[in-house]
């Protein structure tokens, strides 16, 4: 490929990642993903996404701190469920390990116990056991390990009002 064809490969490489981060953010990862099954070469990539950095257009860090706040804050995701968004959005093992580091158990509880007290009321006529399937199940699905859940259970069968939580 001669010079002026790389150049107008870049130049595109560049639209296009600006048009799919105009569509919703994204990691760096899932750009050079999708400018990859585009057909785009290495070099445009490497190159566009260089270009993108150094203008602060695309940045991973602000990207994942932006995700783990909604998936904490909107969604009351777990660890696990945060780790795995992370890594599925293609941010940096670097990045997702100091980013999970920032997650305090103690508010992960919170979270968890938080969601948990809603969910208990609301299925006060089932049978106990079946409640408590529920309530572990749906722990584990939000992303919280076995440990938050088996806490939050003893909480809310030793007192479902909350008063002493």
């Amino acid at each position: 490929m001669d010079t002026s064809q790389e150049d107008e490969q870049y130049k595109q490489a560049l639209i296009t990642s600006l048009r799919l981060l105009a569509a919703s953010p994204k990691s760096g990862g899932e750009i050079r993903k999708k400018l990859e099954s585009k057909g785009y070469g290495k070099s445009s990539i490497d190159r566009a996404l260089r270009e993108l950095s150094a203008q602060g257009v695309l940045d991973d860090s602000v990207f994942a701190k932006d995700l783990v706040a909604r998936l904490t804050g909107v969604n009351n995701a777990g660890r696990y469920k945060v780790a795995f968004e992370l890594k599925r959005h293609g941010v940096p093992e670097k990045i997702r390990n100091e980013l999970l580091e920032t997650l305090s158990p103690e508010a992960e509880l919170e979270r968890a116990l938080e969601q948990s007290r809603l969910k208990w009321a609301g299925w006060a006529t089932l049978d106990p056991q079946k409640k408590k399937k529920r309530l572990y199940d749906f722990l584990i699905r939000k992303g919280y390990d076995f440990q938050i859940a088996q806490e939050v259970l003893q909480k809310l069968t030793r007192d479902p009002a909350g008063d002493d939580i």
